[in-house]
């Protein structure tokens, strides 16, 4: 009987523990832990920026290439801000058109040598000193011009042919004993090409203005005043 008893209970204490079992649910790893041997997959790559596209912090300047405007950034084929250069000019695109004293039929102008400087892209100050000389019998006969103006050059400096507005005014004084004193103005139209950033020429048609007053006042117009001159840009 006892057998009995005790074959009950091992059985019932059996089924027991195996309906306790079902009711318990199997524990699994979690999606953030990863077995050792298994790394965790590569990140997606990142999504390619849109062509032409490029990133700017916000509140980042804005670049320009338009004409007469610093910070162009492309590629540079004449000069542009922040540029230096020697000058040399002829006709009038150096000297007052009229910086020539006479005597006995004899003439001198004054060919000039100077600076230049880009302001912006487009903006290019000017700075010209001109001195002639010309030996008539006994007599030198002299001519010193200065003149300060400004071209304002067109399009941009990844152009190599870039038309240009002139303005200047110039003071002068040419001649013997007796020297003229006078200043004009300049105000025209011309055209630069740089062969490279650093050298260039210039051709001008100008309509010039000078002014005498050594005794009497004496005014001259000239239509059509042409002139050449090269510029080496440091």
């Amino acid at each position: 009987m006892k057998q009995l008893v005790l074959a009950f209970v091992v059985v019932a204490g059996s089924a027991f523990a195996q309906e306790i079992g079902t009711e318990i649910t199997p524990t699994t790893p979690t999606s953030g832990v990863q077995p050792q041997n298994n790394p965790p997959p590569p990140p997606p790559p990142a999504e390619q920026p849109k062509s032409g596209y490029v990133y700017k912090p916000k509140g980042a300047k804005e670049e320009s290439t338009a004409p007469g405007a610093a910070g162009f950034t492309g590629t540079k084929v004449s000069a542009s801000s922040g540029d230096f250069g020697i000058r040399a000019g002829f006709g009038a695109s150096g000297s007052a058109a009229l910086p020539a004293g006479s005597t006995s039929g004899a003439t001198v102008a004054a060919p000039s040598v100077g600076i230049a400087y880009f302001a912006t892209d487009g903006f290019k100050l000017l700075v010209d000193l001109g001195f002639g000389m010309a030996l008539v019998g006994s007599s030198a006969l002299l001519a010193l011009s200065a003149t300060a103006g400004f071209d304002y050059l067109f399009r941009t400096p990844a152009e190599a042919l870039r038309p240009f507005f002139h303005f200047a005014g110039s003071f002068y004084m040419a001649g013997s004993s007796n020297f003229a004193i006078g200043f004009g103005a300049q105000l025209g139209v011309g055209a630069e090409y740089f062969f490279s950033p650093s050298f260039s020429v210039n051709g001008r048609l100008l309509l010039s203005v000078p002014m005498s007053v050594n005794g009497q006042f004496v005014l001259g117009i000239f239509t059509v005043a042409p002139g050449v001159g090269a510029t080496f840009y440091l």
